[in-house]
């Protein structure tokens, strides 16, 4: 444990490392004359979310709020306020809703934000970002009609006359995206920044970036060449564009490193989302049993990909949430590993690997993969998800437990903005494994130890990040990141660690006191 908790008294940092763990005293001697003294109670290794989307956090920000709306009545409420604010004919942007928590957990429809915002184009995202609620001027916009076909990689609800619900699901709100006005650089980077800030303040001194566009992208590096990244970003470029478009990103991408900025890795994806029946399952739902989901991108797609990523020596990250998306993806990493033995090498992630199907755990152990994973989503979706896959496939979903017995790189986050990028929420929800509203554990066979949590948002962190070398540890020679808290983390009952004090950040050295 020593790697995880500063059990020393005292570290110096110079230069941006750790140059000295130990007593007061000797680290007093070696500080230079006018050093910083910082004095908290405990500190743990630089806490990292794996799975974060620091510029849709930004956006977020700025946008409606539907978070815990109780009902779409309460959702068209909120967005009939900002329309009264907003010029007409301008966009209306939220984020947040879902309808498993409302009375009937149906999907909204078009009428209700027909009626509250007539004079707007309205897109407000589902919580998980794979759906969208749109009203009959934003469907004009975007060109959709009763006549309009589901993409493949989508679907559009419709009503008993084939017309549009206003809910789109995946690739089918792809054309909305493309009717919205046109940011400049300066938005994005604005955007960006406000996301990036808010992470020091919730404990954090890395992200792990899940979708980086060119113009997110283009928007770090003049963030990180202006020494105006607050926190480390180990970024994904967004590889879900047509294959001569993939090349030209991998192409174009740049240096690896430049300042606090990291790119080295490519986001793909192989299905929706649970909460809007996007994932892909092997069986059907069973809350819905004439949908299995949505594959994203076709087997053979995914593994021609997957080549072209690895070929190009970065690190290929899937998101797979359904039990057939995540065997496909292990399955083709399997086989990919046997035509390039460097693939390893590369460490290949699969991004969430929410629901697994038990058999396939050897499968997982075949893989080699880092698991990149949300705690926090089994907390906030168990109070309905076991009615989509039913009681026996939900034994293997957020398999936490199943993934590090299968020998698999444990990395933890969040998904922020579709939750909290608290890293506490996580480390309470991989041990706790409570929903929302229950007095007890959901699946418990998938708990962690309180250990094995904070490694996940350290050390397996770090590792998925190919920085073991240098972060994940409080150790002399490493970089010198830590999370300032008000008490031990290790030693703290799990119903109060959501409320451990927070003191601040240290970034390469640099203090980031909480305010």
């Amino acid at each position: 444990m020593a790697d995880l908790l500063l059990v020393a008294e005292a570290a110096l940092a110079r230069d941006g490392r750790w140059v000295r763990v130990g007593g007061w005293a000797e680290c007093s001697r070696e500080a230079r004359e006018g050093a910083r003294t910082l004095e908290v109670p405990y500190a743990v290794p630089g806490l990292c979310d794996a799975h974060g989307h620091p510029f849709l956090l930004g956006r977020a920000l700025q946008e409606v709020d539907l978070r815990g709306a109780r009902d779409e009545a309460d959702c068209a409420a909120r967005v009939r306020a900002r329309a009264r604010e907003t010029p007409p004919g301008s966009w209306l942007r939220g984020r947040g809703w879902d309808q498993n928590g409302w009375p009937g957990a149906d999907f909204p429809t078009r009428a209700s934000l027909d009626a509250a915002a007539p004079a707007h184009p309205v897109l407000l995202m589902r919580v998980d970002g794979h759906a969208a609620w749109v009203n009959g001027r934003a469907l004009e916009a975007a060109g959709i009609s009763g006549t309009t076909a589901d993409p493949a990689g989508g679907k559009i609800l419709r009503d008993a006359s084939g017309e549009p619900t206003g809910v789109l699901v995946d690739s089918a709100f792809d054309p909305v995206l493309r009717a919205l006005p046109h940011e400049s650089p300066e938005e994005v980077a604005r955007t960006l920044a406000l996301g990036l800030a808010a992470l020091p303040r919730a404990g954090l001194t890395e992200v792990h970036e899940a979708m980086a566009t060119p113009q997110i992208l283009a928007a770090y590096r003049r963030l990180a060449r202006e020494g105006r990244l607050p926190v480390r970003v180990y970024a994904m470029i967004d590889g879900q564009v047509p294959l001569p478009e993939l090349d030209a990103r991998i192409a174009a991408r740049g240096p690896a490193e430049e300042g606090r900025l990291t790119v080295r890795a490519v986001k793909l994806f192989a299905d929706g989302a649970l909460g809007s029946r996007g994932a892909a399952l092997l069986a059907p739902y069973a809350d819905e049993p004439g949908t299995r989901g949505l594959l994203l991108l076709e087997p053979a797609e995914l593994r021609e990909r997957l080549r072209r990523v690895a070929l190009a020596g970065l690190q290929p990250a899937v998101h797979a949430i359904g039990d057939r998306a995540c065997r496909e993806v292990l399955q083709a990493l399997v086989e990919l590993r046997r035509e390039l033995p460097g693939l390893d090498a590369l460490r290949p992630r699969v991004e969430h690997l929410q629901i697994l199907a038990a058999e396939d755990r050897g499968l997982l152990r075949a893989a080699g993969v880092v698991a990149s994973m949300q705690p926090v989503h089994a907390t906030s979706d168990g109070a309905w998800a076991e009615r989509r896959v039913g009681p026996a496939r939900a034994e293997g979903a957020y398999p936490l437990r199943w993934a590090l017995d299968a020998g698999a790189t444990l990395a933890l986050g969040s998904d922020f903005p579709v939750e909290d990028p608290d890293p506490r929420a996580g480390l309470w929800a991989a041990e706790a494994r409570i929903p929302a509203g229950a007095t007890a554990p959901w699946t418990p066979a998938q708990r962690l130890t309180r250990t094995e949590a904070l490694r996940g948002f350290t050390a397996g962190a770090a590792q998925a990040a190919f920085a073991e070398g240098r972060r994940g540890a409080i150790r002399e020679g490493l970089d010198a990141d830590a999370t300032l808290l008000g008490g031990d983390l290790l030693a703290v009952p799990v119903d109060e660690l959501r409320e451990l004090p927070v003191l601040g950040t240290i970034v390469g050295g640099e203090a980031a006191p909480e305010r």
